[in-house]
Parts: C-alpha cells; structure tokens; sequence
C-alpha cells in the first residue's frame, strides 16, 4: 500500500504489519554529504526525516536482495557439488585456481569439466 508522505509517495506500508510507533535515530554525517542531502531537499521537496527514511528502506532492501541471491546461489552450487558425478564434475579449487590464473603469464588449463 503507498502511503502519501509530504512530497514523498514511495514510502510503503504494509496492511499485514501492526503499526508501531516511530523510532527516533541520530545520524551524524559529514559536510559534504550534508550539503548533497539538502540540495537533493531542495530539488525533489520534503524534509530530512522523508528523504532519509527512503534512503534506507532502499539500502536495507537492496542488502535483504543481495543476501537472498547469495543464498540461493549458495544452495544451487551446494546442491550441485552434492548431484555432481565425481567423474564428471572438476573440484571447485580446480576453477578457482584456473579463474584466478586468468590474464596471467602462466594462466592455467581450463580443468576437465568446464
């Protein structure tokens, strides 16, 4: 549900979540990215509280996103690694090595089964 804040509308609430009272933060930034917040103020409209509150519902999303790819490709690889036929299948250290070889003098052979 979006919910109209100021000049702000992507801040979100959801119909699920009990609505619980504000919590105050302090945040102590420096000159520069001072001044950059209130130039963004003055171009986009709103306050601090606003625009801060966006800033980090949009950071912590983007960290929760990362953490769920990370996961899953983690699970994938591990379900792999467990499929994987012996035979078939080059150890993860083989194409680590071979990777990290890349552009080098003495790059390595790509391992049996990539």
């Amino acid at each position: 549900m979006l919910a109209q804040r100021g000049p702000f509308p992507y801040i979100f609430s959801s119909p699920q979540r009990k609505a619980t009272m504000p919590r105050t933060l302090s945040l102590v930034v420096d000159d520069h990215l001072a001044e950059r917040l209130e130039r963004h103020i003055r171009h986009h409209g709103g306050d601090e509280a606003a625009a801060l509150d966006h800033a980090l519902r949009r950071f912590l999303d983007q960290e929760d996103d990362a953490r769920a790819a990370h996961d899953a490709i983690t699970a994938a690889a591990q379900e792999g690694e467990a499929g994987a036929s012996p035979i078939l299948a080059a150890h993860h250290d083989d194409i680590r090595l071979w990777l990290l070889s890349w552009g080098c003098t003495d790059e390595r052979k790509r391992p049996r089964s990539c």
